[in-house]
């Protein structure tokens, strides 16, 4: 063989393709998952106390309270289902498959959510407040008003905590959405 050769195979064997490393795409796409699972238990907890709550206080015996904890309870149940289906969509993205096929996929999940999140669930925050609302109104007439007054003010406080993480979520998805449509 001569260095001709030589050089030429040496030149073939650095211009061969690398695969990519798919390992970060798995891990991320894996933390995604968790955190999904994570939302989806804290609904359905959520859900649980809600629907004991309305046995509890025998909601379906009147109709303000039988109407604000359906509201309640339908929203949660809502939200259950979403978090569910975009869970099976995140399975169904194959890491496996090329960078801009893998990304494209990325991109379409990122933008179902963001018309989730600027759509779907702006109307779910607002019926549940209705249901909220209702629900103060009952208590409001039937509590002393140092408890009703600790309900209203715990229930701020929560719904001001859970919009900012919804907050943040969201944030957090429009990012990653962004850079994947830059590269």
């Amino acid at each position: 063989m001569e260095f001709k050769d030589i050089q030429n195979i040496w030149q073939q064997q650095s211009e061969q393709v690398t695969l990519p490393d798919f390992e970060p795409a798995k891990q991320n796409l894996r933390k995604l998952r968790k955190k999904q699972q994570i939302s989806k238990i804290i609904l359905t907890i959520t859900g649980i106390v809600l629907i004991a709550f309305f046995f509890y206080i025998s909601a379906y015996k009147y109709s303000g309270p039988l109407f604000g904890m359906s509201l309640l309870i339908g929203v949660i149940l809502v939200r259950v289902y979403i978090e569910i289906k975009s869970q099976q969509q995140l399975k169904k993205i194959n890491v496996l498959l090329s960078l801009e096929d893998f990304k494209a996929q990325l991109i379409t999940y990122y933008q179902k959510r963001k018309k989730l999140a600027f759509t779907i669930i702006p109307i779910l925050l607002i019926i549940y407040n209705i249901g909220i609302i209702i629900m103060m109104y009952n208590f409001y007439q039937y509590l002393s008003r140092g408890f009703f007054y600790y309900i209203v003010i715990s229930y701020l406080v929560s719904f001001v905590v859970l919009f900012y993480f919804i907050r943040k979520q969201v944030l957090d998805e429009l990012s990653i959405l962004e850079s994947l449509q830059e590269s």
